[in-house]
Order: structure tokens, then sequence, then C-alpha cells
């Protein structure tokens, strides 16, 4: 009975084995390798699980948005999400016509997705603006983020920067004076002028909108979906139920009627009950109070 119990026990590790996954018959003991099964290598990676390919990649959450960023070829992008990637025959080859031209004969090469890192940029000099002063050089060129980035909210901007300081030639250029040989000549004086820019030194895929960006007294700043959120949420909720003849205005934070009309003398437009109410006249002009009902006080 025993040597039946054993020979059940040992077919049943051999079937999970032919599955392809290790047995651990005990917590904190290593597990079991059959003949023939592979022996994953501890000093290698974790095999990156792929992420599902949607049908606009800018639909990605923030998290899977920092991965797809990060490629920076066709075939990491394949192995990204898994896909199958063609044969390089003739049959395969899609042109695109960038230019007016004859491409018979041309070779194509695969792309490389232009990642957002520090690349080599035309910057203008802050140079000030002088009567009779002239400055040379005017511009430089310096490491500046570009590159694209997945993600409608997203933008490529500098990470982290250093300040590089450059001298200029700064020429003064006075009125001519008579020399002995009746000829004028020009007197300028030369001197070399301070100058510093921003470089980028490391590039990010961030938001483009910005904690300052919101405005603090009526909106909190949401770092995962890179936007301004309103404070007053149970006005807003209150407004969205009345869709049929409000909208709400995420950038003041308040409830609007979709349509208005002009109003007579001595009416105001009511965006409460969003039609023309009557002035109150306690010490002078009033308005109505605010209330669901749009009632004048």
């Amino acid at each position: 009975m025993k040597v039946l119990c054993l020979l059940g026990c040992w077919l049943a590790l051999v079937a999970v084995a032919q599955a392809g996954n290790a047995v651990n018959i005990m917590p904190g003991v290593a597990p079991i390798f059959f003949p023939g099964q592979p022996i994953p290598d501890p000093g290698q990676p974790i095999p990156d699980p792929g992420l599902e390919l949607p049908e606009d990649l800018n639909s990605l959450d923030m998290v899977s948005l920092s991965r797809l960023n990060s490629i920076r070829n066709i075939s990491e992008f394949a192995k990204l999400f898994k896909l199958d990637l063609p044969s390089d025959g003739p049959s395969n080859r899609t042109t695109i016509t960038l230019r007016v031209g004859d491409l018979a004969g041309s070779t194509s090469k695969k792309a490389t997705m232009a990642n957002c890192v520090p690349e080599m940029t035309t910057v203008s000099l802050n140079l000030p603006t002088e009567s009779n002063v002239m400055y040379y050089p005017t511009c430089v060129r310096l490491e500046q983020c570009g590159g694209c980035c997945f993600g409608p909210h997203l933008t490529c901007r500098p990470k982290t920067t250093e300040v590089v300081k450059f001298k200029v030639l700064r020429t003064v250029m006075t009125n001519s004076v008579r020399r002995r040989s009746n000829r004028r000549r020009r007197q300028n004086e030369a001197s070399y002028h301070e100058v510093e820019v921003i470089k980028h030194t490391d590039c990010e895929c961030g938001c483009k909108i910005q904690e300052q960006d919101c405005i603090a007294s009526i909106q909190t700043y949401n770092e995962a979906e890179c936007s301004c959120v309103c404070k007053n949420r149970d006005e807003k909720a209150k407004c969205e139920k009345q869709n049929s003849t409000k909208y709400w205005d995420n950038d003041s934070c308040s409830c609007y009627c979709r349509k208005t009309q002009p109003c007579g003398s001595g009416e105001i437009f009511s965006q409460v009950s969003c039609k023309c109410e009557q002035l109150a006249s306690r010490s002078g002009f009033g308005f109505p109070e605010n209330n669901e009902e749009g009632s004048t006080a």
C-alpha cells in the first residue's frame, strides 16, 4: 500500500514537472527540478511579463506609459507588447514617401524612436540690448531636452540641469575721429561679456500640468493623472446631475448654464436657475441667493 502511495506521489510530481513548473515540496526549501527541465539562473532578471496592446497607446496608465517611453526601437516595442515581427522580405515592406521623388532602388532601415533625451540644440543667448553695442556670438549649441513622449498629458522636460557660463565679445562702437591723414576711423572698444545658459543634463517624460499650475484656493494637484482637481466635489456632482442644462468647468471649478439669454432692464441672468431674474433692491443692487431652484431672496 505504501509503495502505491509513493508511486502516485511520484507520478503527480512528474506531471507538474512536465507542465514546466518547478516543484516546491516544503516552504523555505529549494524547489525540485526534474531531468530535462530548465533551471533558471538566479543572476538573471525575471522575464518581463509585457503589456497588452491597446487600441490607443495614449490610453495606457502612467506606469505603462513610463515603460513605453523607455524603449528605443521596434524590437523592444515588439517584446513589450509580445508581437511577432514580420520578416524583412520585399513583400512585407510598406513604402512611405516623405518627399517628392523616385524611391526606386532606395533601401530603408528600421526607424529608431526619438526618445526624450538631451540633444544638441540651438539656444539663443540672453543678451542685453544697448545702443551702439554689438555682441558676438548671439547663439550657441547646447544640450536641451528633445524627443517624443507617448501620453496626452506628458511632455519631454528636463529632470536635472546645470548652469553653463559663456564669454561673448562685447564691442562698443564710438564716433569716428579725424586722424592726421584726414581719414576718419571709428574707435571700437572690445571686451568680454559673461552670459549664463541652462544646460539640460537629464530628461524625463513628465506631466505637462505641474502643481504650480493649479489654483491652490480651489484646486489640488493629482500627480497620477497630471491634472488639477477641484476641491468642491459635491458641487461638481450636483452640476453633472443637471447635464442637460449645465456643464462643469474644471478650470474655474464652477457650474455654468449651457445656454444664456439677454435680460431686460432690472434683470440679471442667473447661473443657478439658467434664466433671467429680478435684481434685489436692498441698499442698491443685489443678486439672488444661490440655490438649486434659483429662487430670489
